[in-house]
């Protein structure tokens, strides 16, 4: 229901009212025409909508809501065709015009008459009726819903905090060509179906997802309505099923809501569709309301989906059909299954839904995936291209295809002629296929195929595709590298399962000194929650024998650490003895360097007569001293 003031709110369910409707038509050249209620025919204004499809409360529609006038112009029909129409209902609220949109529409028919031009608009839904060009569509709700509204050039209406608040409002999902959407209509369809509503646009012409209202946005007595039709059934809803998994709630004792060819509730590992259908199960159990039809004074702030109370029947409505009129009233419906006509089913229907399920284990499944940022192979470098996570839901093989376009720059002083070797790693064990291509400098194209065998049910498998090059560079742009995971019995990813891939690259380190030898390094790591805080750069080397006095480690301020930065500690270890250790480093210019220069404390030792001043100098600590100079 669109908010509007109480005053407003009075002024509308008062027995007589001022109002009007104005509205823009923006032709496909830019020109903009203002018409108001003069310029239509009286009683030819009327806006149609609804939020199911059939007769019975479903998940996923996405219908075309509709606006009809006819309008006096003296332009060609042929000129409205594809023009923008804006309408607003306006309503004198005490002495002031209070304004309620409704809707922005596109014209797609137009039909001259004597005196006018009947029009019929459809919504921003229009955009959705374009071709779907098969993009992988993943992420969150919002994150999904933010990629079709891209593709069909349109806003979001709802915050992704509102998103969160639906069922599975949290979880990843994904959509490729291989779900059957043809359209993105479709695409919105099946969104809507996971989070449990239904999809539309708002007023302002932008993509919004919407649930089944949960209370009464409004009231309508006996004297607020007319030519009331009340079912003597309430539609109670116990229990949802999809792809052959359903949830039930504990009294079996009402409807169930099938939800067919739902593609994001119908794959993936049977324990995560099991969990999506339970989370659409406490708003449905909750969304009880008896089925009726009635007429009312024109209330423009009505929407599909609205529930709907009658005081003096003691129950409520949704409103799933919505017809609104100008100065015509309007026509509520909410349509609904009769309980006691819902319990069997046919033989036909019964095999039906064998075959479906028969169909869908034997179904081949795509896997597409791409790099998704620019990637550079180093020669010798083993380099990471991409992955994928994918799991059967039976013992199955699948087959890897793909195509990589890359860059080459040979190395100007190779022995030999430059190669690319692509590697292939299941769940981090490379394997011992690894196919090599002798190339050249330029661009280069590489069909790839393996097949992996022997794959378990009910298991995570985690493929990844590497580069190492030898006598040359080469550079994988963006989506060049363009490939296919396929097979049969195979099920879509679930949420994280806890797999970290770490990965570090050191750069070439420049060693001074021909005698400093790098020992192996270790490494450890352990799993703890920290929080992120300031803190000062820390380097640490492997512990290596000083085999030159003259050996400078130089500091790297100006390029890891930000201006300003003050070494305030450092650590030696060497291989050496410690007590060789010992003020070793000094700092010079800027630079952690050995010292050269040493400072021997004198002691007083008695003699025959009085006490000595003497400086014991370890000749095995200082091998290297040339001179000594007494202070």
């Amino acid at each position: 229901m669109y908010t509007v003031s109480e005053a407003c709110r009075a002024a509308l369910q008062a027995r007589t009212r001022t109002d009007r409707l104005t509205g823009t038509l923006t032709l496909t050249d830019g020109t903009v025409l203002n018409f108001g209620a003069a310029d239509l025919m009286s009683g030819s204004v009327t806006i149609d909508n609804q939020c199911v499809n059939g007769q019975e409360l479903e998940y996923g529609c996405v219908y075309l809501g509709q606006a009809a006038f006819q309008l006096r112009t003296a332009l060609s029909r042929y000129a409205l065709y594809g023009a923008k129409v804006t309408l607003t209902y306006g309503i004198l609220v005490e002495g002031r015009w209070y304004s309620i949109p409704l809707g922005v529409y596109t014209v797609a028919e137009a039909e001259r008459g004597s005196v006018s031009v009947r029009v019929k608009a459809y919504d921003n839904m229009l955009a959705l009726c374009g071709t779907y060009p098969g993009t992988i569509l993943q992420g969150t709700p919002y994150e999904m819903l933010c990629q079709i509204a891209e593709g069909c050039g349109l806003a979001v209406g709802c915050t992704e905090a509102e998103l969160a608040d639906f069922p599975n409002g949290n979880e990843l999902f994904q959509l490729d060509a291989t779900d059957g959407c043809q359209t993105w209509r479709d695409c919105f369809a099946a969104l809507a179906q996971a989070v449990g509503g239904f999809g539309t646009v708002d007023r302002a012409g932008a993509l919004v997802l919407r649930r089944f209202g949960q209370s009464a946005a409004a009231a309508l007595d006996a004297s607020g309505r007319s030519g009331l039709t009340l079912s003597d059934f309430q539609c109670h809803y116990c229990g949802v099923t999809a792809g052959g998994l359903g949830a039930y709630a504990e009294q079996d004792g009402g409807l169930v809501l099938a939800v067919e060819n739902a593609p994001l509730l119908e794959k993936g590992l049977e324990e995560r569709r099991q969990a999506l259908l339970e989370a659409l199960l406490p708003g449905l159990a909750a969304a009880d309301y008896t089925p009726a039809s009635l007429s009312a004074p024109g209330d423009p702030t009505l929407d599909p989906g609205d529930r709907l109370a009658l005081p003096d029947k003691h129950t409520e409505t949704l409103v799933t059909h919505l017809v609104w009129k100008f100065r015509g009233g309007s026509t509520l419906k909410g349509v609904g299954k009769n309980p006691h006509l819902s319990g069997g089913t046919s033989q036909e229907q019964r095999t039906l839904h064998q075959l479906q399920t028969q169909a869908q284990r034997q179904k081949t499944i795509y896997y597409r995936f791409a790099n998704g940022r620019p990637v550079t192979a180093l020669p010798g470098v083993d380099t990471t291209l991409a992955s994928v996570v994918f799991a059967p839901t039976d013992e199955t093989t699948v087959l890897f295809l793909a195509q990589l376009k890359l860059t080459v720059t040979p190395e100007e002083d190779a022995e030999t002629p430059p190669t690319v070797t692509v590697r292939y790693a299941l769940n981090g064990t490379t394997l011992d296929y690894a196919p090599v291509q002798t190339v050249g400098a330029g661009p280069w194209l590489l069909a790839l195929m393996y097949p992996v065998s022997a794959l378990e049910g009910g298991t995570l498998y985690n493929w990844t595709v590497r580069l190492l090059t030898d006598g040359c560079t080469a550079c994988v742009e963006k989506e060049d590298l363009q490939a296919v995971i396929t097979g049969q019995n195979l099920a879509g990813k679930a949420q994280w399962d806890g797999m970290l891939e770490l990965e570090e690259t050191f750069a070439a380190a420049a060693l001074g000194c021909a005698a400093l030898t790098a020992c192996p390094l270790e490494d450890s790591w352990q799993l703890a929650c920290q929080t992120p805080q300031t803190a000062g750069i820390a380097l640490t080397l492997p512990v290596m024998p000083l085999g030159s006095r003259g050996l400078v480690l130089r500091t790297t301020v100006g390029e890891l650490t930000p201006p300003g930065f003050i070494v305030r500690d450092w650590l030696l270890t060497t291989a050496t003895p410690v007590t060789f250790a010992e003020d070793w480093v000094t700092t010079e210019n800027g630079c952690f360097a050995l010292r050269r220069q040493f400072t021997v404390p004198a002691e007083l030792v008695p003699v025959d007569a009085g006490l000595c001043c003497v400086v014991r100098v370890d000749t095995e600590r200082y091998k290297s001293v040339e001179r000594i100079e007494v202070n």
